[in-house]
């Protein structure tokens, strides 16, 4: 992976199992880093892109390389066309979804970490890597509430996702990409404080 050399910006990206509230995490913390003065943009994979749409299409009948492949196809697209260029303007950009969805979701499917690492060798990485835990029966108890669930989310897969995304901490690590394990079960506005005081003492306000 690729360092974010003179970017202005600042990359967050986020993930965790399904169920795991990363969009709502996400959106308080931007509202309380708008109120702190920064700029924040607002992103996810798949994209809301043609690639974006047919690979959600596409991965519920599909798995393994192909379907890593695609996921790659898209990250780069995504990098390239929403991602460099806000943190080229400045942004803080939060990205729901990025290399670590793909060392669990990919490994789940039965590809190996080195080839998802190779198929993602050129993107930049992320300033810091939040891993969004919850507990098991939390997980499950959200996905039962989802009036529709993608193959990911069917099975009761909640305790794989969660033993992948340990994997998957372990080799982002050997990047040296900075990573908050964050615990997600009802301590929201916690986690909130915890992700916003790190941005406020490692970043510039925009």
């Amino acid at each position: 992976m690729l360092e974010k050399e003179k970017l202005d910006g600042y990359f967050i990206a986020v993930d965790g199992p399904n169920g795991v509230g990363k969009s709502t995490l996400i959106e308080a913390i931007k509202n309380k880093l708008e109120v702190l003065g920064y700029a924040v943009y607002i992103t996810r994979e798949p994209t809301d892109t043609k690639l974006g749409n047919y690979l959600r299409e596409f991965a519920e009948k599909h798995s393994g390389i192909s379907l890593a492949c695609l996921v790659a196809a898209d990250r780069y697209e995504h990098m390239t066309n929403e991602i460099i260029p806000a943190l080229e303007e400045g942004q803080l950009v939060i990205s729901d979804r990025y290399i670590l969805s793909s060392l669990i979701l990919q490994e789940m499917d039965g590809v190996s970490a080195t080839f998802v690492l190779t198929a993602n060798s050129e993107i930049i990485k992320p300033d810091l890597q939040l891993a969004v835990f919850a507990d098991e029966r939390v997980l499950q108890k959200r996905l039962s509430e989802r009036d529709t669930l993608t193959r990911f989310e069917k099975g009761n897969q909640s305790k794989s996702e969660l033993d992948f995304m340990e994997r998957g901490i372990i080799e982002l690590r050997k990047y040296n990409i900075d990573v908050m394990n964050i615990y997600n079960n009802d301590n929201l506005e916690e986690n909130v404080e915890k992700v916003v005081s790190y941005v406020v003492n490692n970043w510039r306000k925009v």
